[in-house]
């Protein structure tokens, strides 16, 4: 998919950066639902199927919390899977193991973030160990989810765009989609900064054939990236049609792999 760079968005972002979601925070912006999954339950599902009935839903992006909450982020997982037949992003915002993975695979996440870069992290040298981490849980990862449904989240401003553009080959080449997004330090910077970094990611999703269509709800918040493909309205339905049945392929899948480890697990009597 062709996408160009708005330079009035970069002017706007540059200098507010977005709000993406938090463990303890339920917000929508524009048909993205960022959802914390630490909130409570019932009230939380409430608020979201109102929002939802008054306007549809292009995304759930759901915000795990530490380790000691974790169950009750699975289980915010299963509920919104069970309620809504949106996409369900989740975000992992620290590095995490394959059984992990697999458990929030198994909860209904169709796409999983995982930051290359802690939240408070000030430099690349400081995080380090932590970020050496957090490739290992990237990697386990794409052995879990299907091709390009694993996405880590950058943020630019605090390197040269040289380095982040390093950073993006890289995640590329491993089958990582690169999801940047601009810090508050990227104030800082002149606007060709930011059109440097966009105008690369948006090349290179489209020379590598990155299916980011289904990111788009959140792309179009976080980043000065506009699509050139501006589809009427039988063209606009035919996606829906189509992005249904790629949903629908995508649980069939979840539950077959799901159903076929249990009945292993059954038969060795465990």
């Amino acid at each position: 998919m062709a996408m160009t760079v708005d330079r009035h968005k970069v002017h706007s972002l540059m200098n507010s950066p977005l709000l993406t979601g938090a463990a303890d925070v339920l917000r929508r912006q524009g048909t993205v639902f960022f959802v914390g999954g630490n909130l409570p339950m019932y009230e939380t599902l409430e608020t979201m199927f109102e929002s939802h009935c008054m306007e549809s839903t292009g995304l759930f992006y759901l915000t795990f919390g530490n380790s000691s909450t974790l169950q009750d982020s699975l289980e915010m997982a299963r509920m919104i899977k069970k309620n809504f037949h949106v996409r369900l992003m989740g975000r992992l915002d620290s590095p995490a193991s394959a059984e992990i993975l697999e458990r929030i695979y198994a909860a209904g996440v169709d796409i999983l973030d995982i930051p290359l870069r802690a939240r408070n992290a000030v430099s690349t040298e400081e995080s380090e160990p932590d970020q050496d981490a957090r490739l290992a849980t990237l990697n386990a990862a794409r052995s879990i989810f299907s091709r390009w449904s694993v996405v880590s989240s950058l943020v630019a401003g605090q390197e040269s765009a040289d380095t982040t553009i390093a950073t993006i080959d890289t995640l590329l080449e491993n089958g990582i989609i690169p999801l940047v997004s601009l810090s508050e330090q990227a104030a800082g910077q002149e606007p060709e900064y930011a059109v440097t970094i966009f105008s690369h990611v948006a090349a290179e999703w489209k020379r590598r054939q990155v299916p980011i269509k289904t990111l788009l709800p959140l792309i179009s918040l976080t980043t000065p990236l506009t699509s050139r493909e501006q589809p009427g309205f039988v063209r606009g339905f035919i996606d829906k049609i189509r992005d249904r049945q790629q949903l629908a392929s995508s649980d069939l899948q979840r539950h077959l792999r799901i159903g076929h480890a249990q009945d292993s697990l059954d038969s060795a009597g465990l």
